[in-house]
């Protein structure tokens, strides 16, 4: 071995504790991580985004319950006339019948939507949200009009009299919002 060939085996040889670990042990573990990160992360990411999605699109139980019936009860309505000749109950099924269960259903809604989120607000007046059931404080309010309370509501509120974030900050519909209005207005009249 020649003086340069010495030489240039020093100048490359591997650094070494007196430990004995490997030297690219900590770099090695930080890769891992990485790479266990980079690739758990975004799945986790994309089944939350999946479930979310997925619960945006499930009818929710109460609808269900209503509109089996209601479904029953078109089909049953053309059988009316001859079933009312032989003496059947056809008179019992009305097409009224959905609608009053549709009305039922909104109003459940409403009540729902109301006990679940916007009490929150409503019911302790936080924000400068008017209580449910205070006629003076939701007597103006009331005078704008309908749907100028659905728009505020929907998409949210900023003024002299306070605030609310849009849909009270919930990820309910705008119909179940609408009917949430209509039953906070109906119960501070």
């Amino acid at each position: 071995m020649s003086a340069h060939d010495s030489h240039h085996s020093k100048g490359h040889a591997a650094p070494s504790d007196s430990t004995g670990a490997l030297p690219f042990a900590p770099t090695l573990r930080k890769l891992i991580v990485i790479l266990v990160a980079g690739f758990a992360i975004p799945v986790i990411i994309l089944v939350l985004i999946a479930h979310f999605i997925a619960g945006d699109n499930a009818q929710p139980a109460d609808e269900q319950a209503v509109s089996a019936p209601a479904s029953a009860v078109a089909q049953t309505t053309p059988a009316a006339p001859a079933a009312a000749t032989s003496g059947g109950m056809a008179a019992a099924t009305t097409p009224a019948a959905p609608a009053a269960a549709s009305a039922t259903t909104v109003a459940d809604a409403g009540k729902k939507l109301y006990g679940s989120a916007c009490i929150a607000c409503h019911g302790a007046g936080v924000a400068g949200a008017p209580k449910v059931g205070d006629e003076a404080a939701w007597a103006p309010i009331i005078a704008q009009g309908l749907p100028t309370l659905y728009q505020r509501a929907i998409h949210g509120y900023a003024g002299k009299r306070g605030m609310m974030p849009p849909k009270g900050g919930s990820t309910a519909s705008d119909a179940d919002v609408e009917a949430a209005v209509r039953y906070m207005v109906a119960q501070s009249r």
